[in-house]
């Protein structure tokens, strides 16, 4: 009996390791301290996220989520809708506008 549930415990926990993904991101439109609080915030609030981490010098990050929660897109469309750029996916205009003046692009002042 024993070795039935060790079985199927090995088996949950290789399918379940499986299911864990992390992504690249391209962040070049931040700016600041904030910005990169801002994004690893609205991330990090996502069902299904492990683990994000925002690199501000090098305008990007990495985010580590559940696959069978989570989608890359979904991860980009929140960093898009608090006004941020990545992956080439341009921020929500709305979102963007209401961003401190430290958070925008040098050629938005």
């Amino acid at each position: 009996m024993k070795s039935i549930i060790s079985m199927l415990a090995v088996g949950f926990l290789i399918s379940c390791s499986g299911d864990i993904k992390t992504a690249e991101l391209k962040l070049e439109s931040m700016q600041c301290m904030m910005c990169a609080s801002v994004v690893e915030e609205a991330v990090a609030a996502l069902d299904g996220v492990k683990k994000v981490e925002v690199d501000l010098k090098g305008n990007s990050g990495k985010v580590t989520y559940k696959a069978s929660i989570l989608d890359l897109a979904a991860i980009e469309n929140v960093i898009t809708s608090v006004g941020y750029s990545v992956n080439d996916k341009k921020a929500d205009s709305e979102a963007y506008a209401k961003l401190e003046i430290c958070c925008k692009m040098p050629e938005d002042h």
